[in-house]
């Protein structure tokens, strides 16, 4: 992910100009004879022809207030037992991204806010952002409480009410709704994307499934009618990075309503080859030819500047003669509605690299497999996630497509990307892991996957959490722009009012500083086990090769490791510092001169499943004493003696800057043969959710090294939190 500065700036943003005069979309067609498929580029200028924060937006926020949105939504880790409660709720989150998404307005764009419950209520019509309205809208959004049901449907028709006789040219359009749960009250008896045909739509509708009890086959199919995109919320790590990117994808569109029109031959069974979903046709007899010639429509929505649009398709039957032709029509943003047409011989030589031509077939294999897993019913058109015994066959099936994938062996960026999501090495393999058990299908990978077919088949970055969506929009310097001013903001407007009490055993109320960063992401502070650790003799090795009694170096001179803890944990986010450094959004490093956030200065990210290591060393007053050099750059290990959280350094924790406690509990933990402590997690103070002391681990002493705990290949880390 590409971070920011650390400060806000209403500066306009200056981007480059196109090469050349124009500010044309590029249309172009890639025969693929060898696989009998052909690609179809729509490619949209890189960046506007003048410089702006970004396009003129129109946005309802159709936001459920529920009574489940009063759930706690704790400070992000990865261990679900170490949560701190801090009194802020699902509600609270949903509102700090949306005072977000008002930071970055102005009088160019409107804003109306809907809330569903029992009953749908229109909070604020569309109004443009002056200084005023957003004032006013601000306190609109502070006032937003929850309530009871989930009437989605009523929600959604308020959303489109609102444009209703208030549409305007010019301007990027959409609804965005999000929702923690099942509807549950006024759902259309027919489904919603039987009743949602009947409606003309204002603009992309793009839906956001927050937690583990969503219906987001619903969501999905309800994005794909809208041209919109789902996005899948899993915890309170991940709201500030959905809600940035959807916000930054809509804030750099060049042109709506992009459609495509695609004339062959109808022996050629032209299809799309992106799984199934809502609206996608077949091709069909077009009167104005004859029956020998079939038209294929493909809707395609809005473009974004900087990111073309790869349309993969698969035909049969070709002949010297067989000639395609492609139509696209679509809206600029800043001109009259715009056609274009061209044609080309399907056996003709292909213009693109093989590496080029690898990289779209198995986008394409991908989306197809994605989609397999959630097929639409035919009857209300909702996406219907597959149950766990059918999970068996599918998991042959990818680790088919992964070993054809491998023999071809591609090296180049976007290709690598691919299999990193197909099968990397942990964080990465995020595909592999989703159904690889049951439980994890069951529980996330569900959800997961739906939100990943839609970022792959509409080309969308959609979190900085996978490889293969890091790819779209990177070449957009007006995405990209909006991306870090939404970043920005998200981290240091000041923090929601917690609407939950927190109390302490005592009964007292406690009252605990909120660090918004900490929802932009999900982490706890820990370096890749292949990251070289300083020793004394000036010697690194690998941080999966630190024991007790070694002696490592640290600013303060040569000190020994007492202890080394292994912690397995589902889901970390790491940052890539450098070309040497793996670690931990939230593990304080040092960086030109002062102790920082790696999530304030990262430009890469990934994440993160499998085992993690903790180390303490020798007791010394000095807190130089307690950090070391890994990958290059300097970081605090456990026991550094900085407990005051109020003294501003990011170092400080209660509990696990607090040498003799956190000694006291490591020593309680099992012990396996190679000296290392084995640990299942941090336990809490019931009431105040307060860091207390480590889990211990239920694995006996086996003889096995720890890297054979985990349920899939392991990268260990050395862990800490500060």
């Amino acid at each position: 992910m590409v971070r920011k500065s650390l400060q806000i700036t209403s500066d306009l943003v200056h981007l480059p100009k196109q090469d050349g005069s124009t500010n044309e979309v590029g249309l172009d067609i890639h025969p693929i004879p060898s696989s009998n498929s052909l690609l179809v580029t729509v490619t949209p200028p890189k960046a506007p022809t003048k410089s702006m924060k970004h396009v003129p937006c129109d946005i309802v926020l159709v936001i459920d207030v529920s009574g489940s949105m009063n759930s706690d939504a704790p400070a992000p880790v990865a261990n679900p037992s170490e949560q701190e409660r801090n009194g802020l709720t699902v509600l609270d989150l949903t509102k700090h991204a949306a005072r977000t998404i008002l930071e970055t307005l102005d009088e160019n764009d409107r804003l109306g806010l809907v809330t569903f419950s029992t009953e749908a209520k229109v909070v604020q019509q569309l109004l443009p952002m002056t200084k005023k309205n957003k004032t006013a809208t601000l306190t609109k959004i502070n006032s937003l409480k929850v309530e009871s049901m989930t009437n989605l449907w009523h929600g959604i028709l308020e959303g489109i009410k609102l444009f209703e006789d208030d549409e305007r040219d010019n301007s990027v359009a959409s609804i965005m709704i999000l929702t923690d749960g099942l509807p549950n009250h006024m759902c259309p008896p027919q489904g919603y994307i039987p009743k949602l045909r009947n409606y003309k739509l204002p603009g992309s509708i793009n839906t956001f499934g927050f937690g583990y009890s969503i219906r987001s086959g619903l969501l999905k199919s309800i994005a794909e009618i809208g041209n919109g995109n789902y996005a899948f919320i899993p915890d309170a790590g991940m709201i500030g990075t959905v809600f940035i990117h959807a916000i930054a994808n809509l804030q750099s569109t060049y042109a709506t309503t992009a459609t495509l029109k695609i004339k062959s031959p109808s022996r050629l069974e032209i299809a799309e080859a992106v799984g199934d979903y809502v609206g996608k046709q077949t091709s069909t007899s077009d009167g104005s030819y004859s029956d020998i010639h079939h038209t294929l429509n493909i809707s395609i929505g809005n473009l974004q500047y900087g990111q073309s649009r790869d349309i993969f398709l698969t035909y049969k039957d070709a002949t010297e003669t067989s000639t395609i032709e492609a139509y696209l029509d679509y809206s600029p943003l800043d001109s009259p509605r715009n056609s274009m047409h061209i044609s080309s011989k399907l056996l003709n030589e292909g213009s693109l690299h093989m590496e080029m031509e690898i990289y779209h077939e198995y986008r394409s294999h991908i989306c197809n497999f994605l989609s397999s897993l959630a097929p639409l019913n035919n009857k209300n058109g909702e996406h219907e996630p597959m149950g766990v015994a059918q999970l068996p066959p599918k998991r042959e099936e990818l680790r088919a497509l992964i070993d054809k994938f491998k023999r071809l062996n591609p090296r180049d960026e976007l290709n690598i990307s691919l299999g990193e999501d197909l099968y990397g090495t942990e964080p990465c393999g995020q595909i592999s892991l989703a159904i690889s058990t049951d439980a994890f299908y069951g529980r996330w990978g569900k959800h997961y996957l739906l939100s990943l077919h839609n970022a792959y088949a509409k080309q969308i970055c959609n979190s900085f959490k996978d490889s293969g969506p890091l790819q779209f929009g990177k070449d957009s310097p007006l995405f990209i722009s909006c991306r870090d001013r939404l970043d920005q903001a998200f981290d240091s407007l000041p923090p929601p009012k917690p609407s939950a009490v927190v109390k302490d055993e005592h009964g007292t109320v406690v009252k605990r500083r909120v660090n918004m960063s900490s929802y932009h992401n999900r982490s706890n502070p820990c370096f890749a086990g292949s990251c070289g650790v300083k020793l004394e003799s000036g010697k690194t090795i690998p941080v999966a090769d630190v024991r007790p009694g070694i002696s490592v170096w640290t600013p303060a001179g040569s000190r020994k490791v007492v202890e080394v803890v292994a912690t397995n944990v589902e889901g970390e986010d790491m940052c890539i510092i450098g070309n040497t450094l793996i670690v931990t959004n939230w593990h304080p490093i040092r960086f030109n001169s002062q102790w920082v956030f790696p999530a304030q200065i990262a430009l890469k990210k990934t994440r993160y499943f499998g085992s993690i290591y903790s180390l303490l060393l020798g007791k010394d007053n000095c807190v130089d004493a307690h950090s070391l050099e890994v990958g290059g750059f300097l970081a605090v290990t456990l026991g550094h003696g900085m407990t005051d959280m109020e003294s501003g350094d990011v170092r400080s924790h209660t509990f696990l800057g607090d040498y003799d406690k956190v000694l006291g509990s490591i020593r309680k933990l099992p012990q396996l043969r190679d000296g290392i402590r084995e640990s299942m997690g941090m336990d809490r103070r019931i009431r105040t959710g307060l860091v207390c002391e480590f889990l211990g681990g239920l694995i006996e002493d086996d003889g096995l090294n720890t890297s054979d705990m985990g349920l899939f290949p392991v990268r260990q880390l050395l862990c800490m939190k500060a």
